[in-house]
């Protein structure tokens, strides 16, 4: 049988603008370590961080399962070496880095450990006949053994063949080199840029440095500092003064520098006041909403379809979730004022609610409650007529 490697397009090599590297082989791989774009590090350490906090439970059907196998290993204890936080986190970091993140499975029937596996020591190759994929994995001797697909956990967003992803900074390319070009050029014009407060001019006269020096620190001395703001320059005939002006062009550019930022934030699927670019017309909770709901489902989507299909029989109708309630807490009031919500419609009990906002259970809680103003709509002619007999019971009476 012929293996071929199952890599990214060479031409597609990761950005020199991203990471510090001098190379356009795209088989090589970075870690967040890497990253020197303050925006990029930001979307990824958001987007990691809101995956890696959200605990991963198992569904029964609709139910959630109260005991299994599942929670601890993905939510705790994965292995002897890390938790289940920074396994999660660093599954996503090098997801939205590198296009794909790995970890191996000891046991894919009876799972006790993951093992996150660097993308430097990860080779995908295809069987061109069968369409098999075998998995090479080598160490930091050159060791390389073979892994099973059903032995390992190939976590990829963007795909354009199902089988390797494709990382997202690949499509900004452009925007982040004429970050880095501008942001270059501020740093000269503040660096090397010449900048004083005005130009004091000695007419008909040819000065050396020191003159220059001395005249200059005389001048300061009379002029300058708090004590003689407002005072009135003096100076002789053979002087002349003029204030200067900051380059107002050089100002609209620093102040107008987040166009790139944008850009970066639509391509992660983050606002633009997630990575600090204030936004009109949009309330945090619903900026929140829209990045639980737009965003941070689609990743979960990634995650949950891998595990379902590596761990979970599709006959027995169990599936992965994501728990999202602590990214739905927006602040104390929202929560406050959705738990009110969901224990007067009958959805949660008092003490399932008092549960979300941290507080103790009390006696009489565990009962849903049902307002007296809503009825079925079947029942709403007896519901109306008995309401009538009663009234008139009440007048003959």
């Amino acid at each position: 049988m012929f293996f071929k490697p199952v890599k990214q397009d060479p031409g597609d090599a990761f950005l020199d603008a991203v990471v510090s590297m001098q190379t356009d082989d795209s088989n090589v791989y970075y870690g967040a370590k890497a990253i020197n774009n303050s925006d990029v590090f930001s979307a990824i350490r958001i987007l990691a961080s809101d995956v890696a906090s959200s605990p991963i439970q198992l569904l029964r059907g609709e139910t959630l399962a109260k005991q299994d196998k599942y929670y601890n290993l993905l939510n705790n204890k994965p292995n002897d070496l890390m938790d289940g936080f920074h396994l999660k986190f660093a599954l996503m970091a090098n997801l939205l880095l590198n296009g794909n993140s790995y970890a191996e499975i000891d046991d894919p029937n009876d799972p006790k450990e993951l093992k996150f596996i660097k993308n430097s020591s990860m080779t995908v190759k295809q069987d061109e006949d069968t369409g098999t994929l075998i998995y090479e994995i080598s160490d930091s001797r050159n060791h390389t053994r073979r892994v099973k697909p059903d032995h390992i956990l190939h976590f990829k967003y963007f795909s354009q063949d199902g089988v390797t992803g494709v990382s997202p900074l690949m499509s900004l390319r452009d925007e982040l080199n004429i970050q880095k070009s501008g942001n270059k050029m501020l740093a000269g014009f503040y660096k090397n840029g010449i900048n004083s407060n005005g130009i004091l001019k000695v007419n008909k006269s040819d000065l050396d440095a020191e003159a220059k020096g001395n005249i200059r620190s005389e001048f300061e001395k009379s002029n300058a500092g708090a004590g003689n703001s407002s005072r009135t320059l003096v100076m002789d005939s053979s002087m002349d003064y003029t204030p200067l002006e900051v380059n107002t062009d050089i100002l609209k550019l620093v102040n107008s520098n987040d166009w790139s930022s944008k850009q970066i934030a639509k391509v992660f699927g983050l606002s633009t006041y997630q990575l600090g670019v204030e936004e009109n017309h949009s309330s945090v909770s619903q900026t929140n909403m829209n990045y639980i709901n737009g965003t941070l489902s689609h990743y979960f989507n990634v995650f949950t379809a891998e595990l379902d299909f590596k761990f979970l029989s599709h006959a027995d109708k169990q599936s992965f979730r994501f728990n999202t309630d602590r990214l739905f807490s927006v602040d104390p009031e929202t929560t406050t004022e959705n738990v009110i919500k969901a224990v007067q419609g009958g959805v949660l009990t008092i003490n399932e609610g008092r549960k979300k906002m941290n507080l103790p259970a009390v006696d009489g809680g565990d009962s849903l409650l049902v307002s007296l103003n809503y009825v079925h709509l079947d029942n709403m002619d007896n519901y109306q007529n008995n309401k009538d007999n009663k009234g008139e019971n009440s007048v003959n009476e």
